[in-house]
């Protein structure tokens, strides 16, 4: 059995990122736990305790309609990551992207479908996150 997950990101489509960022940054008062373009990622809670929303403008180029939400797990390494693959392959779970690294990210991460065809993402950051 692979290892426990690390913690939830949530990522969803946007239009605008700036208007995101007034809204959540201006009005709800969220911290930026992460800036990458297209994406901007929210710290929700604590940092022990806590969950991330991340904004993407880009998404509508992957993610297919009306599923424009990518339900994402971080795990701590590419081993990790590979463990998922073949524990989900091996239980018949749709993969539409199979582990690879993201350079424009510093990820290594994988997608598949879950029951309801919503993307589900397991991913490693390429080296220690401020989002740990």
């Amino acid at each position: 059995m692979p290892k426990k997950f690390s913690y939830p990101i949530t990522f969803l489509h946007c239009r605008d990122l700036l208007e995101i960022r007034s809204f959540y940054e201006d009005i709800l008062h969220l911290t930026v736990a992460l800036e990458q373009d297209p994406c901007i990622i929210y710290r929700i809670g604590e940092k022990n305790q806590g969950a991330y929303w991340g904004f993407c403008s880009h998404y509508s180029d992957f993610l297919e309609h009306p599923e424009m939400i990518c339900l994402t797990l971080v795990v701590d390494t590419r081993e990790d990551v590979d463990a998922w693959h073949r524990e989900l392959v091996s239980k018949n779970v749709k993969c539409i992207k199979p582990p690879s690294h993201t350079e424009k990210f510093r990820i290594y991460n994988a997608f598949y479908r879950d029951p309801t065809n919503y993307t589900l993402e397991i991913q490693v950051f390429d080296k220690v996150s401020i989002l740990n």
